[in-house]
């Protein structure tokens, strides 16, 4: 499934339309900006939020068959303060989201903030707005332990696997192919679903799967025999995570933000992150100097 770019038109249009027949398949169309989606969730009682189902341990579901994680339950937590806003208690209604259908699903007003794994990119910010960055990690490897990949450039002439969706990492492999790290080029093979790379990984229809590595972590440490995996390379890209949110919605977008900044400050969000990510978490990831700075940093004065 290697990406290829047609050097004739008419391969420029296939492109394009089969985009259009995916933003369509979405129920896309132009969204209306009048309505102020704040006021909305007042008079209606009711939130709509997008988390991962597969993503650990962003958003995912348990033994127990419950729909839990990081994101969701930061969700929880700007529920918490809409229902105090509104002096009544605010329904959170939950609906899938995945790299594929992230970003058209709020654009076209599905959602109203879609909460997982999202890197906060430029292009991206053409078509959505975020949040303030409330994770931050970097682009590596996963391979078996067996496995004689250590870098990237050990990927030269490898199949990888990475999300359909998730443009940053794409352009980061291409970065690396177009500067000679990974020569000859590599075979990039997307998927959907993060589980889904894996379980191609498993079977051994690719050499590697590259995406953040807390979402790496997450599929090491859910495996049937995490010992059989190893994360691998430095990083290729810093990735700063955001919630995804409608574009002209500047007061539900400040809403969300003095949210988060409420939480960092009052110890919330380390407590939230100590849960998924510390020590006896879902997935242990000690947070970085380079994190701890970051939230610091956007712990605003009242």
């Amino acid at each position: 499934m290697k990406l290829k770019t047609s050097r004739i038109g008419k391969g420029r249009f296939s492109l394009a339309l089969g985009t259009l027949c995916v933003l369509f398949s979405l129920g896309l169309a132009a969204p209306s900006h009048g309505e102020n989606i704040l006021d909305r969730i007042g008079e209606t009682g009711k939130v709509t939020m997008g988390f991962r189902e597969g993503s650990v341990p962003f958003g995912f579901m348990n033994q127990q068959g419950e729909w839990v994680g990081f994101g969701i339950d930061l969700g929880d937590e700007i529920v918490n303060e809409l229902s105090a806003k509104f002096g009544k208690k605010i329904e959170l209604i939950r609906k899938p989201i995945n790299p594929k259908t992230r970003i058209p699903l709020v654009v076209n007003g599905t959602v109203d903030i879609g909460i997982g794994s999202t890197t906060i990119t430029l292009a991206r910010e053409e078509v959505v707005d975020f949040s303030l960055p409330y994770f931050l990690t970097g682009t590596r490897l996963l391979v078996s332990k067996d496995s004689a990949i250590k870098d990237f450039p050990d990927l030269a002439g490898k199949r990888v696997g990475m999300g359909s969706g998730s443009t940053a990492n794409i352009k980061g492999i291409d970065k690396a192919i177009a500067s000679g790290l990974i020569k000859p080029e590599c075979e990039k093979v997307l998927f959907e679903e993060h589980n889904k790379g894996f379980l191609a990984l498993q079977q051994g229809k690719i050499h590697a799967y590259f995406t953040d590595a807390s979402i790496l972590a997450g599929m090491k440490a859910k495996a049937k025999n995490p010992e059989d995996w190893k994360i691998v390379g430095q990083y290729l890209t810093y990735e700063p995570y955001g919630m995804i949110l409608p574009e002209n919605q500047g007061e539900w977008r400040d809403f969300v933000n003095a949210a988060l900044i409420k939480i960092f400050k009052n110890g919330r969000f380390e407590a939230i992150y100590d849960k998924w990510f510390g020590p006896n978490g879902e997935v242990p990831l000690p947070m970085s100097a380079e994190y701890k700075a970051l939230l610091k940093a956007l712990s605003y004065p009242d």
